[in-house]
C-alpha cells in the first residue's frame, strides 16, 4: 500500500507541472562503482545510470535508475522522489525500489538545509525509523574549472553493529568527477580502506 500511496503521489504532483516556469531535465552517467553514502552499491563494478527531474515553481519530483547489487539477487535500483522548499528547507521523500528483490525497499523522508555554504541534511527509514542519516558538506574551488566537494556522513541502524561514518573528497572538472571515501565502522562490511571511484556524467 505504501509503495501503491507514493508512486501515485509521484504521477499526480507531476501532472501539475505544466506551466511555462516549469523544467524537464535528465542525466546519464558511468561509474567505475556506484558509490552511495560512502559505500559501495555495485560490488566494485561498473555501473549505468539515468534519471528524469521534474521541476515546478513550487516542487520538484523525479525518478532514476542504476545498476545496483549489494544484496543477492539484485542488479537494479530504481528510485522516485518528491520535494519542496519550506522556509529555506528541502524536504521530500524518496522511494528506494530494487525490482528483483522487493524485500530490500525501503523509503526515507529526508531535509537538507544549507547555511553559510555548509549543506547539512537529514534523513529516517519510514519503515524503521532508527535508521537515520546525517551529513555535513561544503564545496570549495581549487583552481579555475576544477572544484572540489568535501563530506562527512554517519549512517545509524537499528542494528548498531551496521553503524558507520564516512569521509568524502570528490574533486570535479567539467563532468569528470573523482570520488575518494574511507568508512569507518564496526562490521567490516563498512569498514574500508581509502576508495576511489571515477564518474562521468551527461545532463540535458
Amino acid at each position: 500500500m505504501k509503495n501503491y500511496t507514493l508512486i501515485t503521489l509521484f504521477v499526480g504532483a507531476t501532472a501539475f507541472i505544466t506551466s511555462a516556469q516549469a523544467e524537464i531535465s535528465g542525466n546519464l552517467g558511468v561509474t567505475s562503482d556506484y558509490m552511495w553514502r560512502g559505500v559501495s552499491q555495485n560490488g566494485g563494478a561498473t555501473a549505468v545510470s539515468g534519471g528524469l527531474d521534474y521541476t515546478g515553481t513550487s516542487f520538484y519530483a523525479g525518478t532514476w535508475i542504476s545498476d545496483a547489487s549489494w544484496a543477492a539477487g539484485m542488479d537494479t535500483e530504481v528510485d522516485l522522489y518528491i520535494g519542496t522548499e519550506i522556509g529555506g528547507f528541502d524536504v521530500g521523500v524518496c522511494k528506494y525500489m530494487y525490482p528483483d528483490a522487493q524485500t530490500n525497499d525501503f523509503t526515507e523522508i529526508y531535509v537538507g538545509y544549507t547555511f553559510k555554504g555548509f549543506d547539512l541534511s537529514y534523513a529516517f527509514d519510514e519503515d524503521a525509523t532508527s535508521n537515520e542519516f546525517y551529513s555535513i558538506g561544503y564545496g570549495f574551488d581549487i583552481v579555475e574549472g576544477l572544484t572540489g566537494y568535501v563530506t562527512f556522513g554517519a549512517y545509524d541502524f537499528t542494528d548498531t553493529a551496521n553503524d558507520y561514518d564516512y569521509l568524502q573528497l570528490d574533486i570535479a572538472y567539467g563532468d569528470l568527477t573523482i570520488s575518494l571515501s574511507e568508512v569507518d565502522g564496526d562490521d567490516v562490511t563498512y569498514d574500508t580502506d581509502l576508495n576511489y571511484v571515477v564518474s562521468y556524467g551527461w545532463g540535458f
